[in-house]
């Protein structure tokens, strides 16, 4: 008897769902406990049930197809064998009988009779054989190791237990923290509306649960410290006043009213959607490249691993907005945060140490709270930011990369009388490392400000805002050519165009040339 119809045990957990029976056991768990856990908690929980199955079904199949024939052992009549040595077949015995061989001391002989009918005798109750100590690997593979199988599919586990989890209704959630819902205790409403007036007299926030329950003047026994904890936070979690903000492993509350409008709605510069279009590998790289955070999905975003420092270039709408994106790239060091959908997070001045209160909105993937900062530091679209980590996951430093010069020939955004933009090289402070192609000045905010509540009403097509944009910086150089980046850094100062979006106007406008290397012509009958 081989092992591969038992015994591959990493396909087993590779390929293993959660089941009602396991969420039920796992309810019961949380029943008898009587105090909340988290994923990782009940996932370990888990891990041991199912161990503890398959070890109980392991023995229960052993016993169904008999012992393991060791010379030294004795068997009764009907007792059932496996022989290791005849490719572990299986027999009953039949009989035994007192050996007759002086040599070998006293034994028993042993008839068996194997499945396909034929009979042969071995020897029992012999203590002096080498068989005794022979060691049979009964398995394919290794045993099961807790520790091992922890190692080896706790990030797919944990995935498919939360999914789990969501879909159930008998036990809620606050975090990554579950725990039953009928052995809640009633916090009641009056002290929820004592939390919107502590928030309130915190400026919204943030505070920790901790904290809030200490000015609440809300106590229980020791035993009872963490459930009434889950209580009050589930109790917040439910009612719309109140957002929790806190990055992974801490709970924080806020009160929604009070947070700032760029964290409720995205600003007009950043509202956009993600197009999912094929591209060969060679654009996908600069689509990577450009660090746009409508490029991505949620998936590739969050699967990121963390970095000390990341380095990211503004575009226009970030720059306006006071945010960054929040990309696979800028992921690498910004907190992470399983369920708040918006992270109260600190940035400080790695120049002056001074704070600067932001958000992470992660629905529509920004950062946001900056504004003044870039001010501040003369910063223009295309200025290059550098954010370093702490130990504090909720706290990075936020630098800008070092100058090259103090004046620079750059693209900057002229205004006509008639509301309309042209592009002129001209000579420009600068004041912060930049990335050349999407360096762009902007010497009159409010006239660019009007161009965009203006469109706001209007439905221009993106297709005459990319052939007037391609128009405009073919004039920059003397082969009339344009860039992708330049195209795409130039278009988002009069409105959000992801890059995908782009790549199909340029792949399906006839007016348009592709001359190679990222590089965009118009045609004849294109120009104005």
């Amino acid at each position: 008897m081989g092992s591969g119809n038992y015994n591959s045990w990493k396909t087993y957990w590779a390929n293993l769902e959660v089941t009602s029976s396991d969420l039920q056991q796992l309810t019961d768990y949380l029943f008898e406990k009587e105090e909340p856990s988290t994923v990782d908690g009940l996932l370990q929980v888990l891990i041991d049930h199912r161990l503890g199955e398959r070890e109980a079904d392991r023995k229960q199949k052993l016993e169904s197809v008999g012992e393991l024939y060791v010379p030294a052992n004795s068997y009764e009549i009907g007792a059932k064998l496996r022989f290791p040595e005849k490719d572990w077949k299986q027999a009953i015995v039949i009989s035994n009988r007192p050996g007759e061989n002086l040599g070998l001391g006293e034994f028993t002989v042993t008839e068996v009779e194997f499945e396909d009918g034929s009979r042969q005798s071995f020897a029992t109750n012999l203590t002096e054989h080498a068989l005794n100590a022979k060691v049979y690997k009964e398995h394919d593979d290794e045993p099961e190791n807790p520790s091992e199988i922890h190692t080896l599919f706790a990030p797919i586990l944990r995935g498919k237990l939360r999914k789990a989890l969501e879909k159930q209704s008998e036990l809620v959630r606050i975090a990554d923290t579950w725990f039953p819902r009928s052995l809640l205790m009633d916090v009641g409403k009056g002290y929820l509306n004592l939390a919107e007036a502590i928030l309130d007299a915190h400026e919204g926030g943030p505070l920790s649960i901790e904290a809030l329950m200490k000015e609440l003047e809300l106590e229980a026994e020791p035993q009872n410290k963490k459930l009434l904890e889950f209580s009050l936070n589930y109790d917040l979690q439910e009612d719309p006043r109140f957002d929790e903000v806190g990055t992974t492993g801490e709970i924080a509350w806020f009160l929604k009213r009070l947070e700032p409008q760029a964290v409720l709605e995205p600003p007009i510069c950043i509202r956009s959607f993600p197009l999912a279009e094929q591209l060969d590998e060679e654009s996908y790289k600069l689509l990577y490249d450009l660090d746009d955070e409508l490029s991505f999905t949620n998936d590739e975003i969050n699967e990121v691993d963390r970095v000390d420092s990341v380095k990211i270039t503004l575009t226009y709408p970030h720059w306006r907005s006071g945010s960054i994106p929040v990309t696979p790239n800028s992921n690498r060091v910004l907190p992470s945060a399983l369920e708040s959908e918006n992270v109260k997070i600190t940035f400080i001045d790695k120049e002056t140490q001074q704070p600067i209160s932001a958000w992470v909105v992660r629905p529509h993937n920004y950062a946001v709270g900056m504004r003044e900062w870039y001010l501040e530091k003369n910063l223009i679209p295309g200025s290059v930011i550098e954010i370093t980590a702490t130990k504090h996951p909720g706290t990075m430093l936020i630098a800008t990369e070092k100058k090259r010069s103090n004046k620079e020939w750059i693209k900057t955004v002229l205004i006509g009388a008639d509301g309309g933009l042209v592009f002129a090289l001209l000579r420009q402070p600068i004041y912060a490392g930049f990335t050349e192609r999407m360096a762009i000045a902007i010497p009159d905010q409010d006239g660019l400000d009007k161009i965009w509540h203006d469109r706001l009403s209007k439905n221009i097509p993106l297709n005459s805002d990319v052939v007037r944009m391609m128009n405009e910086l073919s004039k920059l150089n003397s082969q009339r050519h344009v860039h992708f980046i330049d195209l795409y850094a130039a278009i988002n100062v009069i409105r959000r165009t992801p890059p995908m979006e782009l790549f199909e106007v340029l792949s399906t406008n006839p007016e348009i040339i592709h001359v190679g290397d990222h590089y965009y012509h118009l045609a004849e009958q294109g120009k104005e």
